[in-house]
């Protein structure tokens, strides 16, 4: 594949979701390109908003799957990935409906992009389906899952 076809979508008319390459899924709908795994299951420590902002900047720095605009998800695209038809495991093993082409034993709760006042970010919960604010240095069962747009 020539690196400028890398963002090419692939041909699907069943499904939303295809495998990428490189550990990423294909949201052929949205054209997002998610990495399969969330914070959590790639470090093994959960972190607060600013941690996992700092962690993406380290991912573009190294062009982590052969991309650099790796970033956290709007509240409105983490949301998309609640679908109550859908079931996967969190890492505590409850059932979540979440796509089962992301790999199970993630994080319930995804930090997102929204800020506001500077101090609180959304995190959205996939156990419900609800976003809140919280304190962006709050580490409790801090997660989120990068994404980037296809170009």
């Amino acid at each position: 594949m020539c690196p400028e076809d890398k963002d090419q979508l692939p041909v699907q008319t069943d499904s939303r979701f295809v495998e990428g390459e490189n550990g990423t899924v294909i949201d052929v709908a949205k054209r997002l390109v998610w990495l399969k795994k969330d914070t959590w299951q790639m470090t093994g420590k959960w972190m607060n908003w600013v941690q996992i902002r700092d962690y993406a900047e380290e991912l573009n720095k190294q062009n982590f799957a052969g991309y650099s605009n790796w970033r956290m998800p709007s509240s409105v695209e983490a949301k998309s990935l609640y679908n109550k038809g859908q079931s996967n495991r969190d890492h505590m093993g409850q059932t979540v409906p979440l796509y089962s082409i992301f790999d199970p034993g993630f994080g319930f709760l995804c930090w997102t992009n929204d800020v506001r006042n500077k101090i609180q970010a959304m995190r959205f919960g996939y156990r419900r389906g609800v976003a809140t604010f919280d304190d962006v240095y709050r580490v409790s069962r801090g997660s989120s899952r990068l994404v980037r747009e296809i170009e």
